[in-house]
């Protein structure tokens, strides 16, 4: 079971073959900087999109060489975030990150439904995994930046997504904490009814692979002796 981001990393490093990640508009420092240390590192293969003088600048400054890169010159927004998601669709590149572009922008591409990467009936969200100093191993936490109020459906959609991460990460049963104000199921707190019903989907194994409690304070939830 992986506890932290560089068991995560070294992971990584372990594949069999190097992980080609598109970056829609990657004209920012940081981007640049994340993406080629991950390359320096051995696992990552960088396709980077967008202006190229800039980005050729922005390597130069951080002392990388475009020889190592895959540059592609588009110095539209629409158009660049709209290649880097083809390349992702036709398997040309594995992963999509996202550089300087507009959320909105890079969602109406991710989403579309002639040229998107979301297959019919799905769910989008988001999971993040979090490393705290004061914490014995890594938190899962889902949704904190896709579905700011998700219906029933998409609150399971996030939940076994989610599990499904923590597999990847060596977690063979993770235990699902569903968080709200009160740990109580009251009728006139809705999440907490949707909890409830969650709960006994988990008890009837309509949900598998984890154990799952809930409504829990967020607090109770990451006390190892709660």
């Amino acid at each position: 079971m992986m506890k932290s981001l560089s068991e995560i990393a070294q992971k990584a490093k372990s594949l069999s073959r190097k992980v080609k990640i598109a970056v829609a508009m990657a004209e920012d420092a940081n981007t640049i900087g994340a993406i080629c240390r991950a390359a320096a590192e051995g696992f990552v293969f960088p396709i980077l999109i967008g202006n190229k003088a800039r980005i050729v600048e922005l390597l130069s400054t951080q002392n990388l060489s475009m020889d190592k890169y895959e540059i592609i010159d588009l110095p539209d927004m629409t158009a660049a975030t709209r290649q880097s998601v083809r390349m992702v669709k036709a398997g040309e590149a594995d992963v999509l990150m996202k550089g300087l572009v507009g959320t909105d922008k890079f969602l109406r591409e991710v989403l579309s439904k002639e040229r998107g990467l979301l297959p019919p009936k799905a769910v989008m969200s988001y999971t993040c995994a979090l490393e705290l100093p004061k914490y014995h191993k890594l938190l899962l936490v889902s949704d904190t930046a896709v579905l700011p109020a998700p219906d029933l459906d998409q609150k399971i959609a996030m939940l076994k997504y989610s599990v499904n991460m923590a597999h990847t990460l060596g977690i063979d049963c993770p235990k699902v904490a569903l968080i709200s104000a009160t740990e109580k199921v009251s009728p006139g707190m809705p999440n907490t009814l949707d909890y409830a019903l969650i709960c006994k989907m988990a008890e009837r194994g309509q949900i598998k692979g984890c154990t799952v409690d809930g409504p829990l304070d967020v607090f109770l939830a990451c006390d190892p002796a709660a």
